[in-house]
């Protein structure tokens, strides 16, 4: 079962829809160009970048900012397992690295660390996952403008994120930013139209040995929104469950749970949970114009204006041709009407 292993793709072979996406990042990265992929969760940000280094046969090492957001430390730490890169064990120091790795080190000594290890690593490419939740964004900032001068020609970074957090200030540097002037290419990755969904649903259940008919694959893409992950999601319990009905409802019931865990995050982001789930209350009963919202929700028009662009950038809600915003996933609509 391949296409429909819920793990991110790392061979190129089972990168299903994204061909296009993966010839340019590959073209990218040839160049030595630092990426950011941007998207909703579940689009596909990772598997994507784990195929263009597999194509390009390049070592990498990856950063999941949900594991740990410490950006120095978990930079550190892979850099430190990375094969060939500084070999010392744990809890022990190594000459001209005048800090302790199993323990915590200190900032004044951290860009030495980072360039001992570096110069060790070759030709290597740094995957950071979901950047959005990293902490303390002008550090993270200092970092990546470090590395970014003195190590370019050999340290390539793809950077993956929702425009939340730490990413806006990534994608977007002010002037006073140490990233500021940076050459860093941004790629937004889309959700997949009904025909590729429902070609990846057939060739998926193909591969299982079950069947799919177009209303059936439909009926899901609608429900699933188009987003890879769910979909492949989808397949992986309809290769158990035998049934379409049943294997939709138990990949709704994850996915909620899923939603839930990321609207945890925000909260602990401190950016404004409590405002962004009324606006959402709001817009999953019907879509609201900006006016409409001002009036249901009594925000100031700064206030309402700062988090429709944060739910804008969180793929959570669009405007459509009649001026309205309306929540654009149905897994989160679903959600929030469960949970008022």
């Amino acid at each position: 079962m391949k296409l429909f292993d819920t793990k991110p793709k790392s061979d190129p072979h089972f990168l299903y829809g994204r061909e296009k996406e993966l010839e340019l990042l590959v073209r990218y990265l040839k160049q030595n160009d630092w990426i950011i992929l941007l998207g909703p969760r579940r689009i596909g940000k990772t598997s994507l970048a784990k195929c263009a280094i597999t194509r390009l046969g390049y070592k990498s090492i990856t950063i999941d900012a949900r594991e740990n957001n410490n950006f120095e430390e978990s930079l550190l730490k892979s850099l430190k397992h990375h094969e060939g890169s500084f070999n010392i064990r744990a809890e022990v120091k190594a000459p001209h690295l005048p800090v302790n790795l199993g323990v915590d080190y200190n900032r004044k000594s951290s860009a030495e660390n980072l360039s001992v290890m570096l110069k060790k690593a070759g030709r290597l490419i740094v995957l950071v996952d979901e950047a959005q939740w990293l902490h303390n964004p002008r550090r993270v900032n200092m970092l990546l403008s470090y590395i970014y001068d003195t190590y370019y020609d050999k340290i390539t970074f793809v950077i993956t994120g929702s425009m939340i957090g730490v990413m806006k200030s990534i994608v977007d540097p002010g002037a006073r930013s140490p990233l500021y002037g940076r050459a860093i290419t941004k790629m937004e990755i889309e959700r997949w139209g009904s025909s590729v969904s429902i070609g990846f649903l057939k060739s998926g259940t193909k591969e299982v040995g079950l069947e799919m008919n177009d209303q059936i694959g439909l009926t899901i893409e609608e429900k699933l929104d188009g987003l890879p992950g769910w979909l492949t999601l989808f397949g992986y319990n309809y290769a158990h469950i035998k049934n379409p009905n049943a294997a939709l409802t138990e990949t709704i019931k994850e996915a909620k749970k899923v939603v839930s865990r990321e609207m945890k995050n925000i909260g602990d982001l401190g950016i404004g949970l409590e405002r962004i789930t009324e606006i959402l209350q709001d817009l999953a009963k019907e879509p609201m114009r900006f006016t409409d919202l001002l009036d249901s929700t009594g925000f100031s028009n700064a206030v309402l204006s700062r988090h429709i662009d944060t739910l804008e950038r969180l793929g959570y809600i669009e405007k459509d041709h009649r001026d309205e915003y309306l929540i654009s996933d149905p897994i989160l609509a679903a959600y929030i009407n469960e949970n008022p």
